[in-house]
């Protein structure tokens, strides 16, 4: 009957689609620029193998939201992507509010994505925890949420101001915008897909030296881990691009653009999913600095890095059997993996303004009086940009 009830309260609603005749656009009628930020703007919450705690006061918390917005307002995004806000729906409309006292207009749309257990509204299990997904665009989009799609995780759903969660649980948030100029749908969404342990290629190459030369006896165990966390980011990949091309062929729409915090590199097996699945990685069309790590320990200090970083409990399995002094050198080992700057935030497109010239810049790197950005990541600045002849430097996107 429990889970009864949670169908029935927790489904979500997709919205009618657009039904309308293919729009024939004029070369140059669209806008001159559009700007997309995808941003993880960092919950501010402990997260533990059992529970959740604010890791800043309430009154911290409001000031990193106005740092963000701040900047934010500096670059004038037409549509952002972000993830780990929390609490929803409040912290959502705090976003829409902070941005109107500095005269910019934006919609909001929004889904949970972790809530613990929530009857309604603040009666819950975590008060404090209420996390997801938000997308803000500018008001003459018309932004419009059509779902909430559920991309892992078995136990559970979570809604706006009620669920029941009792594992991890990672969906996307999917919204139609038109363009003003053209009249042209596209389809958004903003992801965040499931973490695991952090481990690069060249860590894992020096475990599998390390149990080659008769050390780790478990590591067949810890990659087998590892690889399950990759299949689950590659089937929730796969879940959101079929439905993303679901809603192009139910839909007129003219494409996608789908942003978040993907947590893998791009030498990993889910970057080549993406690629087979034909995403085209807004960085590899985009002018853009060479040192573009969204996830750097060496310059932003809200990473928990290093020495005071837990070792995950597979690891400690894994070189627990170790001498003394090997074990010394394999946790040094993975505090090296752990200060490793990485590229794991992203913007995926599929004909999303074909033509135009990209540009991309890391957001966000401003950092307050006491040397602290406004998240632990920073977020990816892309700006689409009509101009006249070849891009400088870049093949046209969508060519």
């Amino acid at each position: 009957m429990l889970w009864l009830f949670i169908g029935s309260a927790c489904a979500p609603v997709t919205a009618s689609l657009y039904k309308t005749e293919p729009l024939t656009v004029s070369p140059g009628a669209g806008p001159e620029t559009f700007t997309v930020l995808t941003y993880n703007a960092w919950h501010g919450l402990d997260t533990g193998e059992f529970w959740v705690t604010a890791s800043e006061t309430p009154a911290q918390h409001e000031a990193r939201l106005q740092f963000q917005v701040a900047q934010m307002a500096a670059a004038r995004p037409d549509l952002i992507l972000l993830q780990e806000v929390n609490p929803l729906p409040t912290q959502a409309e705090n976003y829409v509010r902070a941005l109107a006292d500095l005269g910019l207009d934006y919609d909001a749309v929004h889904q949970v994505d972790a809530c613990g257990i929530r009857l309604s509204g603040s009666a819950a299990l975590i008060s404090g925890l209420n996390n997801g997904l938000v997308i803000l665009a500018r008001h003459p989009l018309q932004l419009r949420k059509l779902t909430g799609l559920k991309l892992s995780g078995d136990l559970g759903r979570c809604d706006s101001a009620s669920g029941v969660q009792l594992e991890e649980l990672r969906y996307a948030l999917i919204g139609d915008i038109t363009l003003p100029e053209t009249g042209q749908h596209y389809l958004v969404a903003s992801t965040h897909l499931h973490s695991g342990i952090e481990t690069g290629a060249d860590f894992l190459e020096r475990l599998e030296r390390a149990h080659q030369g008769g050390y780790l006896a478990r590591y067949p165990a810890f990659r087998w881990t590892i690889e399950q966390s990759r299949l689950r980011r590659i089937g929730e990949l796969d879940t959101l691009t079929r439905e993303l091309r679901r809603f192009r062929r139910d839909g007129t729409y003219t494409g996608f653009a789908a942003g978040g915090d993907f947590n893998f590199e791009p030498d990993f097996p889910e970057y080549q999913e993406a690629v087979l699945l034909r995403l085209t990685d807004a960085f590899t069309v985009a002018t853009r600095n060479d040192d573009f790590y969204t996830a750097d320990p060496r310059s932003n200090r809200l990473i928990q890095s290093g020495g005071d970083q837990e070792i995950p409990v597979a690891l400690q399995s894994l070189v627990k059997a170790l001498p003394p002094d090997l074990m010394g050198k394999a946790r040094d080992v993975y505090e090296s993996e752990t200060r490793r700057p990485r590229r794991i935030d992203y913007l995926w497109v599929e004909s999303f303004f074909p033509g135009y010239c990209v540009d991309q810049q890391l957001f966000g790197t401003e950092t307050n009086a006491e040397g602290f950005p406004a998240s632990d990541h920073y977020g990816v600045l892309t700006t689409f940009s009509r101009i006249d002849g070849p891009c400088p430097g870049t093949p046209l996107a969508g060519q």
